[in-house]
């Protein structure tokens, strides 16, 4: 046996499995999905708002050691401004997985996920793995959205719900790591 083979689109390479994944980030705009990739991928934080036009894309690598695997998702963040929503299908095209993010600080972001989630929808993307996000966890007293509510909605979206802080860091890398592990194990048929 080599040290690498190729099996359905799937490389091997000293009995590990190497694959990569398409994620879209999704939601309003200002709710942070532009600080959440890049405090995952550089562990940092950039204070100014810089709205994204049209789409921005991110390759990150994560070891899924459970599974002796090597995943590379590329997250593509996904403009919220109206004038953009013409693009969606193009940019919805092939995602294997998708982070439906809002901010719990503004009650308009929130009710929105299910438009986000239904455009998603429209585009074939119902059967692929989900992550909820209400992010900006660290604002506590300007919270809108209380974990309950966060919950009730992941439960009716079939997705985990996390509260994250890009700014602090908070539960930004078990974010991505489960985002990681649900496509895998979705693509891989475990059960």
């Amino acid at each position: 046996m080599s040290d690498l083979e190729r099996k359905e689109g799937k490389i091997a390479f000293k009995g590990r499995l190497e694959a990569i994944y398409k994620v879209i980030v999704i939601g309003d705009p200002a709710v942070g999905k532009v600080d959440l990739l890049s405090r995952f991928a550089t562990d940092k934080f950039e204070a100014n708002y810089l709205p994204t036009v049209g789409v921005e894309i991110l390759k990150e690598t994560i070891e899924l050691n459970d599974y002796n695997a090597t995943v590379t998702l590329v997250f593509w963040n996904i403009a919220g401004q109206p004038q953009f929503y013409m693009l969606h299908r193009p940019y919805f095209n092939g995602a294997d997985g998708m982070l439906l993010v809002f901010d719990i600080t503004r009650s308009s972001t929130f009710s929105n996920i299910n438009n986000w989630y239904s455009a998603a929808v429209k585009y074939g993307l119902s059967g692929i793995p989900r992550i909820l996000i209400g992010n900006k966890s660290h604002l506590k007293e300007e919270r809108k959205i209380i974990l309950p509510m966060g919950e009730h909605l992941g439960e009716k979206l079939n997705a985990p719900y996390f509260e994250t802080s890009a700014l602090t860091g908070e539960n930004v890398k078990a974010v991505f790591q489960k985002m990681a592990e649900l496509i895998y194990k979705s693509k891989e048929n475990y059960r």
